[in-house]
């Protein structure tokens, strides 16, 4: 076999896998998130009426983006659906969007698997800070012998007790990073979950897109300030306390 030959057939071998290994190191997972309400902070949101109450959904879905590429990921929520109500009119929606949804980004540092908690405060003195939190594998999660695909990809099932409920979850080794959207529910250190049901929340992928991705988005601001998680917590109950004074 001469050399021209050689390189026909190496390029013949390599060339139809070498597309989807690189491509499988970006994309977007997309999942839906349905959550039992708390009509008690609801109604701190709306003021206190307690007319308002059988207007509070029992659940609310939305969705979560999580985008990753080169090692970093960053999970976006969209607004809840609470009814189809006008949101301009709904103080709980609003409420929602200012203290859990518009200020609040988690990243990923998907080589160190670490997540990465951003939060802004508002006001003429607004700051952004960040804090890292290790990624939480299951010692002992309760490995179920059943199979089935999320998405396309394979997944195998567990059972994982995090806090006071116990989470249903399927989790693939066929992607080339790990990640969970709750830390604490990953119960392979090599492994993506795409589904975890609890009794007041669950997690499913609906789509697994690998593709190229633009965004340059996926790390933490410039500006942030790394604090603990303990300060993290703190200020954004600070924060949330002057959004509840500032309400009519």
């Amino acid at each position: 076999m001469n050399q021209l030959s050689r390189i026909i057939l190496t390029a013949a071998v390599v060339l139809p896998f070498s597309g989807p290994l690189l491509a499988q190191q970006s994309g977007t997972i997309t999942y839906e998130v349905t959550a039992k309400t708390d009509p008690e902070r609801m109604r701190g949101f709306r003021g206190g009426d307690d007319n308002n109450d059988r207007e509070i959904p029992e659940t609310i879905t939305f969705t979560q983006l999580f985008t990753f590429s080169n090692g970093n990921g960053k999970l976006t929520t969209e607004r809840p659906d609470f009814g189809n109500r006008r949101p301009q009119r709904d103080s709980a929606v609003q409420g929602q969007r200012r203290m859990g949804f518009r200020n609040n980004a988690q990243y990923t540092d998907l080589a160190h698997k670490k997540y990465l908690q951003v939060f802004s405060t508002s006001g003429d003195d607004k700051k952004t800070y960040y804090a890292e939190e290790d990624y939480v594998v299951t010692a002992d999660p309760k490995a179920g012998d059943k199979t089935r695909k999320i998405a396309g990809y394979p997944c195998k099932k567990a059972t994982i007790k995090l806090h006071d409920d116990s989470y249903t979850v399927w989790y693939t080794t066929a992607l080339p990073f790990s990640y969970s959207p709750v830390n604490g529910l990953l119960p392979d250190s090599n492994g993506v979950v795409l589904s975890a049901e609890g009794s007041k929340r669950a997690f499913i992928a609906t789509e697994i897109s690998l593709k190229s991705i633009t965004d340059n988005d996926l790390t933490i601001p410039a500006n942030a300030e790394k604090i603990s998680l303990e300060q993290l917590r703190d200020i954004r109950k600070q924060e949330m306390e002057k959004f509840r004074k500032r309400q009519p």
